[in-house]
């Protein structure tokens, strides 16, 4: 079997908002928010224990760094720099303060050791949870097991030095404990989310497989019907708007399959898929009706307005010639929507304009017209 060619046949596209620039920029102005708000904790407690104690080192001393880590990435965030070099960055900065913590709270009093170990584990929530934006669900758990398990382990390492076991500090105990919980429950919730994304995104892929030609890339009729009965709902959007169908046939398309080869056809029908959708307005819709005929669709234009339309395509059709076959010509045909209208009589009068536009030497654009009356037996 011949290997399927991806330029011809291309992959039909999500719709935004499934990962990509719209993700992206949430996750940015989540960041930016979070940033603010740790900035202003970091400034606060600070200020406190410099003005009325106790002293406290990793306070006085990591927290200013902390803040300059906060200032400088948001900094880089409003910048538009790389989402991905900051929340490295706070990565490292958040596991560096976590493991300071817990070294301080080896060789500090035993008061303090239990204050520094309860704000090591809620900084180890906050960093488990960036940690499953940056990570698959498995490797932020790997990474949330382990700092988990140093933080358990190096207060208590520290408390045995002294003779001191979990009996004797049972808040310890119980922040440990609720820490651990969280992270199951941040770990069910990542899981969940991986897999909800997978399945909606097969689910959205399915979609727009069925509803695009897998030839040119454009919606096919399926889609096409429904973007015509949208502009016709009496209470829909579009209620009240003019709007316009252009049927396009290119001119002569059978010579050129049995001149050129069908592979030189599919060519030209997938250059002038692209001429189409390059000329439109990003609310027009343009899809492929069926062999070499294209429809257009056209909310809030008039007969007029369409049929400039439809000459500026004729136009872009025509010229500049196909690299494959030379130059190719369009009929195209104009019709408004009509009170009364169903997708059949209005599609209809857009054929029968085509028709016009054919019988009447062809690379030219006919508007409007009644449908061709039905042959009898």
């Amino acid at each position: 079997m011949p290997v399927t060619d991806r330029r011809r046949f291309p992959p039909p596209t999500l719709p935004e908002g499934v990962g990509g620039p719209a993700s992206e920029e949430l996750r940015r102005r989540l960041y930016l928010a979070a940033l603010g708000a740790g900035a202003v904790v970091l400034a606060l407690v600070w200020l406190l224990t410099w003005q009325r104690g106790p002293y406290d080192p990793y306070v006085l001393y990591a927290h200013p760094l902390l803040l300059l880590m906060c200032l400088w990435t948001a900094a880089w965030l409003l910048r538009r720099r790389s989402l991905v070099v900051a929340e490295r960055v706070v990565f490292v900065a958040n596991v560096l303060a976590i493991g300071a913590q817990m070294a301080l709270s080896l060789i500090a009093p035993e008061a303090a050791a239990l204050g520094l170990a309860s704000a090591a584990y809620w900084m180890l929530v906050a960093l488990s949870i960036l940690s499953y934006l940056l990570l698959s669900a498995r490797g932020a758990l790997l990474v949330s097991l382990g700092l988990y398990a140093l933080c358990v382990a190096l207060p208590w390492t520290g408390l045995a030095l002294r003779g001191r076991g979990p009996g004797d500090l049972p808040e310890l105990v119980r922040v440990q404990l609720t820490c651990g919980a969280i992270l199951v429950l941040l770990y069910g919730l990542a899981w969940y989310r991986q897999h909800f994304l997978l399945e909606r995104g097969e689910r959205l892929t399915l979609e727009a497989l069925a509803n695009t030609d897998a030839l040119t890339g454009l919606p096919n009729r399926r889609a096409l019907y429904a973007a015509v009965e949208r502009l016709l709902e009496p209470s829909g959007p579009y209620s009240g708007q003019p709007a316009c169908l252009i049927l396009l046939d290119l001119d002569h398309f059978k010579g050129i399959n049995d001149r050129y080869g069908h592979n030189a056809g599919d060519a030209v029908l997938t250059q002038a898929a692209t001429r189409l959708r390059e000329h439109l307005r990003g609310s027009d819709t343009v899809g492929r009706w069926g062999g070499e005929e294209y429809l257009i669709v056209l909310p809030g234009a008039d007969a007029a307005g369409a049929e400039q339309v439809a000459e500026r395509l004729r136009r872009e059709i025509g010229h500049p010639p196909f690299p494959e076959v030379g130059r190719v010509t369009a009929s195209l045909g104009v019709a408004q929507a009509e009170p009364g209208d169903d997708l059949d009589r209005w599609v209809a009068r857009a054929d029968a304009a085509l028709y016009r536009a054919k019988a009447t030497g062809r690379d030219r654009v006919c508007v409007g017209g009644p449908p061709p009356e039905p042959v009898g037996g």
